[in-house]
């Protein structure tokens, strides 16, 4: 399974539109691709959009 990491640009432009976080995780999913725990706590503590500036 890929991870967040190893996100393509086409990825990461689907996860910066999503609008919720359930819509990140269920893109994640789809795209087969592993969060990790501590992707998961922020994406849960409603911080995801912040960090998907940032490189996972």
């Amino acid at each position: 399974m890929a991870s967040f990491n190893d996100l393509t640009p086409e990825q990461m432009e689907k996860a910066r539109a999503c609008k919720s976080a359930d819509e990140l995780v269920k893109l994640a999913a789809a795209e087969g691709i592993e969060l990790t725990d501590d992707q998961l706590e922020v994406i849960s503590g409603g911080t995801w959009y912040d960090c998907m500036n940032e490189t996972w």
